[in-house]
């Protein structure tokens, strides 16, 4: 009740403040240090300068304790002024308002993750159209799948080999094996044949290799050397009822793919399968939030430019210190206070994010606590 009579006076009041008179010409509350080079040193109570503060609410459900070290009533052309916003629960601000290192409040962190996904399909043929009765995929690290399509994560950038074998009605089996390969451009390599169905009845297999894989070698049967392009011819042993044509290639880097056909005589069938799709990539963006709690350093030049630590990240060696802290009197808004001697270094930033200047300091300032 105590800390909300408070806020109804924060509303209320104009002007809170802290008017500390120098005590021997010893300002209470003071700040020297440096912006990059140039050296700075303000005192309240002097040149018109006073501590204000000030403890509120903030939209999230936690409080802010805001310390300006500016001068007195000045809307414009004002001198240099530095503020300290402490912000937090109430139990975060009993644990930061104490001795030690206070963490600064930054821009979160943008983390940005490729994901490999292999996206494949089964396309299945049957000349005669016989249905498809199963499907069986083998991927190149043991796992396999019986689906028609089928969703693979990858590890990232390389080469995977795919196996699809499909049997038809009829105990029709095609067989295709083909290799994908990611690297800055995605790449892959295949072979395909097609089979003159209309001279079956001789027992004469014509197969034409189907242009556009670019393959440097071309082996019918395990052991036959074709070239690409041209047609190649096979009798199958006599009297047999069907029989698997296979077609191997290879190509530059080291791919290598291979495709099977069944040929069934008697129905004058072939069947045969086909690999579609291919690697997709999916850029995910994961932001890392940075600290709920912790300080915020501002400083506004002559010409009323604001900047900031909360801007931008800090540097690891960067820091926030508080070195002593002891009971101080209430501010005009009748809430407690502490004053605090502190020590900072930090990186500034301007509006934009974009870096200013370093700044380190070293003082006493005065905080507003909760009842």
């Amino acid at each position: 009740m105590a800390l909300l009579g408070s806020m109804m006076l924060a509303f209320m009041a104009c002007d809170p403040t802290e008017l500390p008179e120098p005590t021997d010409g010893d300002p209470v509350f003071r700040l020297e240090g440096n912006l990059d080079s140039a050296a700075f040193e303000l005192a309240a109570g002097v040149d018109n300068y006073f501590m204000f503060t000030e403890l509120s609410p903030t939209n999230d459900g936690n409080l802010q304790s805001l310390s300006r070290l500016e001068e007195l009533d000045c809307s414009t052309d004002c001198a240099p002024g530095w503020q300290f916003e402490f912000s937090g629960s109430i139990a975060a601000l009993d644990s930061l308002l104490g001795i030690g290192q206070v963490p600064f409040i930054q821009p979160g962190t943008f983390i940005t993750d490729t994901t490999y996904t292999l996206n494949l399909t089964a396309n299945s043929i049957h000349s005669g159209g016989a249905p498809v009765l199963s499907h069986q995929w083998a991927f190149y690290d043991g796992s396999t799948a019986v689906t028609s399509t089928v969703e693979k994560e990858i590890p990232g950038p390389g080469a995977y080999e795919v196996e699809l074998t499909t049997l038809t009605e009829g105990d029709c089996q095609s067989y295709t094996r083909k290799s994908f390969s990611f690297n800055t451009v995605q790449q892959g390599c295949e072979v395909s044949f097609t089979i003159d169905t209309t001279i079956l009845f001789d027992s004469l297999i014509v197969a034409t290799y189907d242009q556009g894989g670019g393959a440097e070698q071309l082996i019918w049967q395990d052991s036959i050397i074709g070239q690409p392009g041209a047609t190649f011819s096979f009798f199958p042993p006599q009297g047999a009822g069907q029989f698997t044509l296979c077609l191997e290639g290879f190509f530059q880097g080291g791919c290598n793919a291979a495709s099977c056909q069944t040929i069934l005589f008697e129905q004058a069938a072939v069947c045969r399968n086909r690999i579609d799709g291919g690697i997709e990539t999916t850029i995910n963006t994961v932001v890392v939030p940075g600290p709920s709690s912790g300080v915020v350093i501002r400083y506004q030049d002559e010409q009323g430019n604001l900047y900031s630590t909360a801007t931008g990240s800090q540097a690891s060696a960067f820091n926030f210190t508080i070195e002593s802290a002891e009971p101080y009197e209430n501010n005009s808004l009748g809430q407690p206070t502490l004053q605090l001697g502190i020590r900072f270094q930090c990186q500034l930033y301007d509006e934009a994010g974009a870096p200013w200047k370093t700044a380190e300091g070293t003082g006493t300032i005065a905080v507003a606590i909760p009842d």
